[in-house]
């Protein structure tokens, strides 16, 4: 098994679904990180926008959750990468959450185009949001059931692996 990839065979009976929580802020990344598994979620976390896309690149997830403003890559391109690489591969199609400080109509316009379905503006309760991931997750488990993302995470390490070049440890230079 690949480094950082999920033991999908001990976990598909417990696991309501897998997530990746982007955002350039370590203390709301570990808390949300432990909220969401002590609610039966397999969570990885990215530091910002192209750790988060390497890792979606890795091993498939149902729902991303992403912050806007980060250093580097900013959360809205991240998704649009996230999603071009999909299509392109044809390993599934996760969902899309912003979370964010800055909330203004134009980022809103713009994550919609993309297909966000949700947008959270920070600071958020817990309660709304177990409700807002429950309510998105739970038709992308159905599209994607658990065990089918074994075959997804398969099909991404050989894809990987045809695409890896020697000294380019993130691969960025490649399309997918």
């Amino acid at each position: 098994m690949r480094k950082g990839a999920i033991n999908l065979a001990a976990k598909a009976d417990t696991e309501k679904g897998y997530l990746l929580v982007i955002d350039d802020d370590p203390l709301l990344t570990r808390s949300l990180k432990h909220a969401l598994e002590k609610e039966g979620y397999s969570v990885d976390v990215a530091r910002d926008g192209y750790e988060g896309i390497k890792k979606a690149k890795s091993g498939f997830f149902h729902l991303v959750l992403c912050d806007i403003k980060m250093p580097g890559l900013d959360g809205l391109m991240t998704i649009e990468h996230i999603q071009q690489f999909q299509k392109k591969a044809g390993v599934g199609k996760s969902g899309f959450i912003v979370i964010t400080a800055y909330d203004s109509p134009e980022y809103r316009k713009q994550a919609c185009q993309l297909g966000v379905t949700d947008f959270l503006p920070k600071p958020f309760d817990l309660a709304t949001f177990r409700h807002v991931i429950e309510h998105n997750v739970k038709p992308l488990v159905k599209e994607t059931p658990i065990q089918e993302v074994q075959h997804l995470n398969q099909k991404l390490e050989r894809l990987l692996t045809v695409f890896d070049v020697p000294n380019c440890p993130t691969n960025e230079t490649h399309d997918l």
